[in-house]
């Protein structure tokens, strides 16, 4: 297979993990399902409920179940995106800008450049957070 394919296959399957927890899932799911109608219709429903059953054992494993699926998920979502492009390379591009499209919705349209320099110095029982973009803090 292409180079080119394998590592847009890839992209895809760890930007789509990154993205089964997040606002903007449904759409990230819509996105996928559509591809594989356009290219396998016979396994768009059958991808949809992999969707599902990704996003749940993401979810089980924040709520602290000892598990992170996340790794095991981004390669076998890269393998099914890379089985489609391998039987239907003229997807490439269909796929691309799905993930684009994720990544500009991720960053919020938005694209840092140059370089981030974080410094901070803590005293007795101080805290410290720092974070380039977005963060978000939960303490129990």
């Amino acid at each position: 297979m292409d180079p080119y394919l394998l590592t847009l296959a890839g992209t895809a399957g760890t930007t789509l993990v990154g993205l089964l927890v997040g606002e903007g899932w449904q759409q990230t799911r819509d996105g996928v399902v559509t591809v594989w109608r356009r290219f396998r219709p016979g396994a768009a429903e059958e991808v949809e409920r992999e969707l599902e059953a990704s996003r749940t054992a993401v979810l089980d494993a924040g709520e602290g179940d000892g598990t992170d699926p996340a790794g095991r998920l981004e390669g076998q979502w890269a393998g099914r995106f890379a089985a489609l492009l391998g039987e239907h390379p003229e997807a490439a591009d269909e796929l691309r800008e799905l993930v684009e499209g994720w990544r500009r919705r991720a960053t919020g349209g938005q694209e840092i450049s140059g370089g981030v320099r974080l410094e901070a110095r803590a005293e007795g029982s101080a805290r410290i957070y720092q974070a380039a973009r977005d963060q978000h803090i939960t303490e129990r």
